[in-house]
């Protein structure tokens, strides 16, 4: 479903101004290979409009206008984004979309335990996935944690680096604030600024309504207090993390094109 930001928010949810691109058909919802099928015919024009596309000559612009389209980033909740890249559930034993750590050390914040995700490496394991038997593919998913995206076939796509969690998840419901009091240790009294969502009068239907507003009855801490907290955390910041592996064997790997069953190719089942 398409809205059109460009409008007032008054307006953006009015049946006549929504774009329907397609409804996934239920009673449950889709799994990731499902939904490689679902998004394949999407995926087929952004291929195209990735190429380009030049438009007519127009009084404005006589010799006409040529654009391309590209996806720049996927927002979505944690169970979405899992399931659109290819990678196993958040619940699984490789849950982080952008570092290699094990559910084993869940508990660990220190930078020695997060090794930074290397695409080049999730290529090789996602070409290995789709040269794999069904059987084979269940044990590389188990083992590595992802398995083949129709993303991955859009050649600018890389799932390192173009995949947000939402900002109602990590904001407005305090999923940040959550982690940032109770994993990195800050207290929640040194926190300057609060947010609190309140519904516009005028705007009763807009996911837009809700606004932020700051809360002037919270202490304000010391400036002492101020310059080591900051200090503190540009350490953490500082710190360069370690990369997953420095093997000269993990090199981008030409991923095969994802074909429909009846086409006669069997990448996937």
């Amino acid at each position: 479903m398409l809205i059109c930001l460009n409008l007032p928010p008054s307006e953006r949810l009015k049946p006549e101004n929504v774009y329907v691109a397609g409804i996934i058909p239920g009673l449950k919802e889709p799994t990731s290979l499902q939904l490689n099928y679902l998004l394949m015919p999407l995926i087929n024009e952004l291929k195209e409009l990735w190429q380009g596309y030049h438009f007519s000559p127009t009084s404005t612009g006589p010799s006409g206008s040529f654009i391309r389209v590209a996806i720049l980033t996927a927002i979505a909740d944690v169970v979405a984004m899992r399931k659109l890249t290819g990678f196993i559930s958040h619940s699984g034993n490789h849950f982080c979309n952008f570092c290699t750590i094990h559910k084993a050390q869940i508990e660990e914040i220190g930078p020695q335990f997060h090794y930074t995700c290397s695409y080049q490496s999730l290529k090789s394991t996602i070409a290995k996935w789709l040269r794999a038997s069904p059987q084979q593919r269940q044990a590389i998913f188990a083992e590595y944690g992802v398995q083949y995206s129709i993303l991955e076939g859009l050649p600018y796509w890389d799932v390192t680096r173009m995949v947000n969690l939402d900002i109602m998840n990590n904001l407005i419901l305090g999923i940040l604030k959550d982690h940032a009091t109770f994993k990195l240790c800050i207290p929640e009294s040194k926190s300057k600024i609060y947010f609190r969502s309140r519904r516009k009068s005028n705007d009763t239907n807009s996911s837009d309504s809700d606004s932020m507003t700051f809360n002037s009855s919270l202490d304000k801490i010391t400036l002492r207090e101020a310059r080591s907290l900051r200090r503190d955390t540009e350490k953490i910041i500082n710190e360069p993390l370690p990369t997953a592996s420095t093997q000269k064997d993990y090199f981008p790997m030409p991923t095969p094109h994802m074909k429909h069953p009846s086409s006669g190719s069997a990448d996937i089942p």
